[in-house]
């Protein structure tokens, strides 16, 4: 069984500030070209646990946040958006992402199945313990305040950045699941991808730059 998805970014209130700041400056939300940005490792699953995962999808998250700030701030603020994921094998020093993915769908890819859970099947990953992690990405201001995806504006720039994250995620790693992204180098100009790893639960790519 899953743990419940907890992390609310608006309830910490620099944060809340500065949302509600870019409601009069949309431009304190736009995030600082060359300077990185972050793919934090928010929590993780042991494989077979990810059949009740919640849909994950940045558009509604995104609406989500505009509707919180909008509304004076009333009600539970949104949840994280987790518009990233990855698939690992392993234990320890020998775990290793096999696939990169976005969870940007109105409906759970895990519900209904994977084409990349399905080849996890195969003999040679039969003694391997497998996992999931759902990903935050932020990326920086110029002022140097972090900014969730779910943020940026308009929503199809937004959108665009996910896009050329996770194609220069799976650019960089040639995960042996993907097909797509592997061999033609992205357009990403938001410089290395720092990467945290705060599940509290294994220490998989923590500090990790890409």
């Amino acid at each position: 069984m899953f743990n419940k998805l907890t992390y609310h970014p608006l309830k910490n209130e620099e944060r809340d500030f500065l949302f509600q700041r870019a409601l009069k400056n949309p431009s304190i939300l736009i995030p600082e070209k060359e300077i990185g940005c972050f793919l934090v490792l928010q929590s993780v699953y042991l494989l077979y646990e990810t059949v009740g995962l919640p849909a994950q999808c940045l558009k509604l998250a995104w609406i989500s946040s505009e509707k919180y700030i909008s509304s004076g701030c009333s009600g539970e603020p949104p949840l994280a958006c987790y518009p990233v994921y990855l698939i690992t094998i392993g234990d320890d020093k020998n775990e290793r992402v096999v696939y990169i993915g976005k969870t940007s769908s109105s409906t759970s890819r895990f519900i209904s199945g994977h084409s990349a859970i399905s080849k996890l099947h195969a003999p040679k990953y039969s003694l391997l313990k497998k996992r999931l992690y759902l990903c935050c990405v932020v990326f920086l201001s110029k002022s140097g305040d972090a900014i969730p995806i779910e943020w940026i504006k308009p929503y199809s720039f937004a959108e665009s950045l996910l896009n050329s994250f996770e194609a220069n995620l799976i650019f960089r790693n040639k995960p042996e699941l993907n097909a797509k992204h592997i061999s033609k180098k992205p357009k990403f100009e938001y410089g290395q991808v720092h990467v945290q790893n705060i599940t509290g639960k294994t220490s998989f790519w923590h500090d990790y730059f890409i």
